[in-house]
């Protein structure tokens, strides 16, 4: 939306939907402007309309399948389909893909619909008055299990740290520590699931020690992301795979580096694919239209 805004002919490709893991997120309380908070899918269609106004040709479903980076002036998209798309610049923001723990059973209750990734409407329903746990220690945990307490389900937080706030914000954690519906589990491991044909319950091994059996509906898990890079072939990237931008990248890449300038000159990483990213939906807005920017100065050069 930024790029087209300011002048630039801009396409957007999308392996398979709008707005990444935000898009996923039952209700954001601390993105700008929504003082009530708004689901991801609500924010992410607006963004959509904002795109296609200012004449982003939106492609999803679209599979990329990497760049040609051997002309440093005119980087290449390569489609998995064998199209390429040539451009003067390139801003990726493919994100990360979800974890799995390596639970026995994980890929049949996934497959079942009991272990979701996501806590939007669609997500929630049919848990209202269930018990369900929630995996993870950072916001999107933390929203989610306020989003099925308050719709009734009785909710297990799961976090293998010792401290509730160590990753959250504070305005989720005061709010989680006083629902009568949200059992926090500090210090807390994922051992085992247990049912048939759906979810019936899960073991849980405490500090090392005392193994716990909890009713469970539904496992909803935010335990991170592993960055979706590899399609970034010669870029230079942090030992866990993120791309690393400007700062970070090794000195004398090329010169002073822009702001999400990675080491091909006339590409730029932002959001959760970027090393050292907060993992911020605001965030992730305003590296897209800083990126920009960057942009305009690369192509000022011209």
């Amino acid at each position: 939306m930024y790029g087209a805004s300011e002048g630039l002919d801009t396409v957007l490709l999308d392996r398979t939907g709008l707005g990444g893991q935000a898009a996923k997120s039952a209700r954001i309380e601390n993105y700008l402007g929504f003082p009530h908070g708004v689901s991801g899918e609500h924010l992410t269609r607006l963004a959509m309309v904002q795109a296609l106004k200012f004449g982003v040709r939106i492609y999803s479903p679209c599979a990329v399948a990497g760049l040609d980076l051997s002309d440093d002036r005119r980087p290449a998209v390569l489609l998995e389909d064998g199209a390429r798309i040539e451009s003067r610049a390139v801003i990726a923001a493919t994100g990360a893909h979800y974890r799995r723990p390596d639970i026995p059973q994980w890929s049949t209750f996934e497959k079942s619909g009991c272990i979701r990734y996501a806590a939007t409407d669609l997500d929630v329903r049919g848990y209202e008055d269930q018990p369900v746990t929630v995996i993870g220690g950072a916001n999107s945990a933390g929203q989610a299990a306020l989003s099925l307490a308050a719709r009734g389900a009785t909710v297990d937080l799961i976090i293998r740290g010792a401290d509730l706030g160590a990753r959250m914000s504070s305005y989720l954690t005061d709010r989680i520590r006083a629902h009568s519906r949200i059992q926090v589990h500090t210090g807390t491991a994922l051992r085992e699931l247990a049912g048939a044909d759906t979810l019936t319950s899960i073991v849980v091994e405490k500090s090392g020690e005392r193994h716990d059996r909890l009713d469970c509906r539904a496992l909803f898990c935010f335990i991170g992301a592993d960055p979706v890079s590899s399609w970034l072939a010669g870029v230079a990237k942090d030992s866990d795979g993120f791309v690393l931008t400007d700062s970070r990248l090794p000195a004398g890449t090329h010169g002073t580096p822009l702001p999400f300038q990675t080491s091909a000159p006339r590409l730029f990483a932002v959001g959760d694919l970027r090393s050292g990213s907060t993992k911020r939906v605001a965030t992730a807005v305003g590296e897209g239209g800083s990126a920009v920017s960057s942009v305009h100065a690369t192509l000022a050069a011209d």
